[in-house]
């Protein structure tokens, strides 16, 4: 939530007291690495079954967990998945032996 975020800032932000000027503050607190790591922009994500007959400039596509290895159906989902990106794809967390050199 917003209020959330407002007290992680200002919790970070008493880190960087000893700073002169706000400005300086300011730019302490966006270089510092732990309050970045906690920002989460929101965006908007749809399943690969929904996104069938559609297509996007950008599309991710993470690897899902596969207990019982590769099958058919994983295939065919994953030809889906990949078919939707227009411009960009981005394959997020595939082992290497799905790439040939």
């Amino acid at each position: 939530t917003y209020e959330q975020s407002n007290l992680l800032y200002q919790e970070v932000l008493l880190d960087y007291q000893d700073e002169r000027t706000q400005y300086r503050k300011l730019q302490k607190v966006k270089a510092n690495p732990y309050f970045n790591a906690l920002q989460v922009k929101f965006s908007y994500a749809i399943t690969c079954h929904k996104s069938q007959g559609g297509q996007w400039n950008t599309v991710f596509i993470e690897q899902p967990y596969l207990p019982e290895g590769i099958n058919r159906d994983y295939i065919r989902w994953l030809y889906t998945a990949m078919t939707r990106a227009k411009d960009k794809l981005y394959l997020i967390g595939f082992k290497d032996e799905y790439f040939e050199d």
